[in-house]
This record gives C-alpha cells, structure tokens and sequence, in this order.
C-alpha cells in the first residue's frame, strides 16, 4: 500500500515538474525573443542617433549659410542707402545745372572782357 501511495505521489510530482519545466522553457523563449527585440532596438536607437547627427550638422550648416546670406542682403541694404544718401534729387541737379551755366557764362563774360582788355 504504501507503494502504491509513493507511485502515486510520483506520477503527480512528475507532471508538476513537467509543467515547471514547461513553464520555464516558455520563460526562456520569451527572454530570448525580449533579448532579440532588445537588440533590435538599440540597434534603431543607433541609427537614429546617426540620423540625428548628420541632421543637426545639416542644420548647423544651413544656419551658416543663412547667416553668410544675410550678412550679404545686409551689405547690399546699406550699399543701397548709402547710394541713395549720395545721390542727388532731380531738383538739385537742375538747380546745379542752373548754376553751372550761370557760373559759365559769368566765366565767359570774364574772359571776352579780359580778351577785349587786351587787345
């Protein structure tokens, strides 16, 4: 009798360890398939670092042009006003001309008279 109970006893142990071990190789497909993804994604975390450098020099270089195109837009805006501070108005290039040719005529006036003084 008591080896029938310890048979017993046995057979209900071993399907216990049989399920254990069931269970366990279940936990180890599953650690194996996280350690894969885990992989995986380190792997991504990688490249997407890489992809952030190569965009963040990018854009480091973007802003050096900008900044070489606006210093270049800046130059030529004071170009422009200081074109426009040097320039004259019609009104006072007529008023130059005006004077112009008072100043010649008086200056040629001059010189008939001196030229008559001489003779």
């Amino acid at each position: 009798m008591d080896n029938s109970i310890l048979k017993v006893n046995d057979s209900g142990l071993k399907n216990e360890i049989e399920k254990m071990f069931s269970k366990v190789k279940v936990l180890v497909e599953k650690f194996n398939i996280s350690r894969d993804e885990n992989k995986l994604l380190k792997e991504k975390v990688k490249d997407l670092e890489h992809s952030l450098s190569e965009a963040e020099i990018k854009v480091s270089n973007r802003n050096s042009e900008l900044l070489v195109k606006d210093k270049e837009i800046t130059d030529l805006k004071n170009k422009i006003l200081e074109e426009r501070k040097n320039k004259v108005s019609g009104e006072d290039k007529a008023q130059l001309k005006s004077r112009i040719r008072e100043l010649m005529v008086r200056l040629d006036s001059h010189l008939e008279q001196k030229s008559n003084n001489n003779f």
